[in-house]
């Protein structure tokens, strides 16, 4: 598998060398393990010409990994700005589940490219505290494909964004949005990511608010009940 994805980057630099490639991949985690993630692959405008001249569709070879989802996937046509490609989405009951979703897309060599940048993703769960990690991968054989690194910039860019439930304690930063960390893939280097959450002071949080409302519930009944 490892040779087939240097393959097709290698294709895509002869190819599209003077196009850009996009991918985002979104992930959602819940308390209860269960989630939902999507993962959208984006062509430019010179890239969707090419496809339309060579016989193709606008979307060219990404067809095929619409063609070849299992079953469970959704997919729709997808357009940010000026870059239009596809999105893949499914969701998940347990972590084996994610797991065993992922391990189906790799063992395709059309559905393989939605995860092309990444070399590995987990998700953990102990008590109340949450971890996604893993490595991207490194997507430009300079050697063999003769790309200069400055230029391999403007051929592809990666972003992963990661959800988790509870409040964020790895990476510490001072301002964070809906819960949520997101990481940039250049594709020219093996990069990590790490997310961690905890749902413990939340908890607390919550025994303390159901604690005050059944005494005052306690305390109100009794009340009425002496006011008869």
């Amino acid at each position: 598998m490892k040779n087939y994805r240097n393959i097709v980057i290698i294709f895509l630099c002869i190819f599209f060398s003077a196009c850009e490639a996009e991918w985002v991949m979104d992930l959602e985690v819940n308390e209860d393990e269960s989630g939902k993630y999507s993962i959208s692959i984006l062509l430019d405008q010179e890239a969707q010409i090419y496809a339309i001249e060579t016989g193709q569709t606008e979307i060219g070879g990404l067809q095929s990994i619409i063609e070849s989802l299992p079953d469970g996937y959704g997919s729709s046509v997808y357009e940010k700005d000026n870059m239009f490609g596809i999105m893949v989405r499914n969701s998940f009951n347990s972590i084996d589940e994610f797991e065993e979703q992922l391990d189906v897309l790799l063992n395709n060599e059309n559905t393989s490219l939605l995860l092309l940048p990444i070399q590995e993703i987990k998700i953990e769960i102990a008590d109340d505290d949450y971890l996604v990690s893993g490595n991207f991968s490194t997507l430009f054989n300079f050697e063999e494909s003769k790309i200069d690194p400055l230029a391999a910039e403007q051929l592809y860019s990666g972003t992963l964004s990661v959800k988790l439930p509870g409040r964020i304690t790895k990476p510490n930063l001072e301002e964070i949005n809906d819960n949520t960390i997101i990481f940039a893939h250049s594709g020219l280097l093996e990069q990590t990511f790490e997310v961690e959450s905890t749902t413990s002071n939340i908890n607390i949080v919550r025994i303390l608010i159901f604690t005050i409302l059944a005494v005052a519930i306690y305390f109100f009944g009794r009340q009425v009940i002496n006011n008869k």
